[in-house]
């Protein structure tokens, strides 16, 4: 990949980061993420990243956002997906006061996002078994989307 192609993706990226969804943790609701998991679709803060990377893997691969190479499909993903679609799945059940603050510590922080991920606590099961990434169409309305898409829509 040239130097010209590894610029436009940063900056697709950094656009995706500027959405008004993504400016915040996914996990904790610290102001400007500059981590990401590429299997997930979510931006997260430093003190989040390290209970991602402690998922392993097979469930959240992290990659910084300022410092680590992106391939296109990753960009891609991240545009597709973000923090509020993937929480609208992730976080379906989610009781009020569950969701770690800023200010909360790393062992409160990985709690929460063990239960998330691994335990899948506050999934709702009839929205499918993952998040529908958006079909890149008006980005906007992301949340509408991923609880009202017919792939994801709740079994009758």
């Amino acid at each position: 990949m040239s130097a010209r192609e590894e610029q436009a993706l940063h900056k697709r990226l950094v656009d995706a980061l500027k959405r008004p969804e993504n400016v915040t943790c996914a996990e904790c609701d610290a102001r400007l993420p500059r981590w990401a998991s590429t299997s997930l679709g979510v931006f997260f803060c430093t003190n989040c990243s390290g209970a991602h990377r402690g998922l392993g893997v097979h469930i959240s691969k992290v990659k910084s956002t300022t410092l680590d190479k992106w391939t296109e499909e990753q960009v891609e993903f991240m545009e597709r997906m973000g923090n509020a679609r993937a929480n609208a799945f992730w976080q379906a059940r989610m009781p009020a006061g569950d969701k770690p603050t800023p200010n909360a510590s790393r062992d409160e922080c990985e709690r929460f996002i063990r239960k998330k991920y691994e335990r899948r606590a506050y999934v709702d099961a009839s929205l499918g078994d993952r998040p529908v990434p958006s079909d890149g169409v008006g980005q906007g309305g992301a949340v509408a989307a991923a609880v009202s898409s017919p792939a994801v829509a709740p079994a009758t």
